[in-house]
């Protein structure tokens, strides 16, 4: 047994190189061109195709010890629990599975020469490798030794300390990163999996675990897209609880064996979160703050449960650190807290939620300095002094050019606690998170206009297909009276000014033009006159697009993290 947690340990260290390689090549893919980024280009493909391959064979070589091991592994207990081999058997033939598939499928993956083709090739090949399913069966069956042979994980001498697995950075991104794959899960609870992962990383036995689910607890949690779970635990006699708030990426629920009804609950899902993400803190308005009242019920609930002893630790990505941060503003309830890659808190909110929290007089202050986020001398320094105290415990961190950023430029948005900032030095990566360099605090008022119409007109959408196709026709409608209007100079200036930010954004690859005349009416279709008259709209670069998303996800933030901060404030 022992020898195959070896080979099984050696095997996820392999997919933690290919996750690690994954984001080398993220971070290679050239946004711009010139002479000397293609030949380094050249050379990184190079280097990164030798390594790809080693981890391949390697990859294909354990997986096919590990079934053997499993096959031939013989233990009396396996003569008390009959169905415990055939689990461990089943995981093994997974594993082997997707390495065989991966070997055929990647003969359909282009092959084309060009250095940038070749790139993506490796990206494509990386992302097929299935990393993360491929490391949840390797948990599996250490999670299934574990709840059998825990004798045989030798714990360490030194008792646990208080914080020690919260300040603990893998440890956080993998239980934040469980509420997206509890698909991988069912046939395990949260507290089995929990209990091999604390081991994992401090070698010590929890003595009690217990798991709280949202959306188990609270009805309401469901029916509005919100999703948290919290873990109370116990290691040598010292009690915390983790809650951890899921972000707004929708998972698909692959127990659903319709691929329509799969991708119907992915939309509907994702609607839900974005809805919420609109209303509550995009425009701060009272039509959608049913999260946030889910999350303090959620709150309340865990405060009246869990041990009195027991610390209260809050962990948010993305829309989730918006949770950690406002709760913690509202309720002061967490005793510590970390948020990756966090959306901020709307004080127009926080007034609708917790109009008692200041008086007239610092609200309105308040409201004054971050009223118009384009005046450079508001600095939120000045803002911190209103709060009922500096929040140190709580530490916001991100990439620094992370698309969540530009919801920081945004009317009433503030961070409460520390914010870290993360990025690579010499590295081009052209996102801009502050909208203020490009757009006045009228255009950004008509961007946050345009997204409360969209969801107002969504709100009565029941299917994905409905979504989908009252999305298109929303924009049909807004596209053609921007056509209509396109003459008109003040027109021209505001679809230029956020036709600049998407250029300087990497979002198009052309630079666009100041309309100098007005439309051809004698085109067959708006589209191909708007084309006609903006080619850049031809430009739209996919590639930033998929980079300001990987950069987003767990997966792909955590290896900024493993660097010194650029910024701390």
């Amino acid at each position: 047994m022992k020898e195959l947690l070896k080979s099984l340990d050696r095997l996820n260290k392999i997919y933690e190189q290919f996750d690690l390689l994954n984001f080398r090549a993220h971070k290679a893919m050239p946004l711009t061109f010139n002479k000397k980024d293609s030949k380094e280009l050249l050379r990184q493909n190079k280097r990164m195709y030798f390594s790809y391959s080693y981890l391949n064979k390697e990859k294909t070589r354990l997986t096919n010890l590990i079934l053997s091991q499993t096959v031939n592994l013989k233990d009396p207990l396996f003569k008390q629990k009959r169905m415990l081999h055939p689990e461990l058997i089943d995981k093994a033939l997974k594993l082997k599975n997707i390495d065989e598939t991966h070997t055929k499928e990647m003969e359909d993956i282009p092959n084309r020469n060009r250095k940038i083709n070749k790139l993506k090739r490796l990206i494509a090949m990386i992302q097929d490798e299935n990393i993360g399913l491929c490391r949840g069966y390797l948990t599996q069956m250490k999670v299934l030794i574990y709840q059998n042979k825990a004798h045989i994980f030798e714990a360490r001498a030194q008792k646990y300390q208080p914080q020690e697995l919260l300040a603990d950075l893998d440890f956080r991104t993998r239980i934040m990163q469980f509420d997206y794959d509890r698909y991988m899960f069912e046939e395990f609870t949260p507290e089995s999996f929990l209990d091999y992962l604390i081991f994992e990383k401090v070698q010590r036995h929890a003595t009690y675990i217990r798991s709280y689910d949202a959306r188990v607890l609270i009805p309401e949690a469901a029916d509005c897209g919100f999703s948290g779970i919290a873990y109370e635990i116990e290691v040598d006699g010292i009690r915390e609880c983790y809650v951890t708030f899921k972000g707004t990426e929708a998972d698909m629920d692959y127990t659903e064996r319709s691929r329509r009804k799969r991708l119907d609950k992915f939309l509907i899902e994702g609607y839900k979160d974005w809805n919420y993400n609109v209303n509550a803190i995009l425009i701060g308005n009272d039509t959608e703050n049913r999260q946030m009242l889910v999350a303090r019920d959620f709150i309340h609930y865990l405060q009246s449960n869990i041990q009195n002893n027991c610390a209260l630790y809050g962990l948010g990505h993305s829309l989730g650190g918006h949770f950690v941060q406002t709760l913690q503003l509202t309720d002061d309830c967490f005793s510590a807290g970390y948020t990756l890659n966090s959306a901020p808190v709307n004080l127009k909110q926080v007034q609708l939620i917790e109009p008692d929290l200041f008086d007239e007089a610092t609200w309105n202050k308040l409201f004054q300095l971050t009223s118009d986020k384009t005046n450079s001398n508001i600095r939120n320094q000045d803002v911190q002094k209103l709060l009922p105290r500096l929040y140190p415990e709580i530490i916001n961190q991100s990439f620094e050019q992370d698309l969540t950023q530009v919801f920081y430029e945004i009317p009433y948005t503030i961070w409460i606690g520390q914010k870290w900032e993360y990025n690579l030095s010499n590295w081009k990566y052209p996102f801009q998170s502050h909208l203020a360099s490009y757009l006045n605090a009228g255009e950004i008022h008509s961007y946050q206009h345009f997204f409360e119409q969209l969801f107002a007109y969504l709100q009565d959408s029941e299917t994905g297909a409905q979504l989908m196709r009252n999305s298109l026709g929303f924009i049909r409608a807004r596209v053609k009276i921007l056509h209509d209007d396109i003459d008109k100079p003040e027109t021209t200036e505001f679809f230029y000014a956020y036709s600049n930010y998407l250029f300087k954004s990497g979002i198009f690859l052309d630079r666009p033009q100041k309309v100098t005349e007005d439309f051809s009416k004698s085109q067959p279709t708006m589209w191909k006159s708007s084309r006609r008259e903006w080619p850049f709209l031809k430009s739209l670069n996919m590639d930033m697009l998929e980079l300001s998303v990987y950069f987003h996800i767990i997966n792909g933030v955590k290896y900024f993290l493993s660097r010194k901060p650029n910024k701390i404030v």
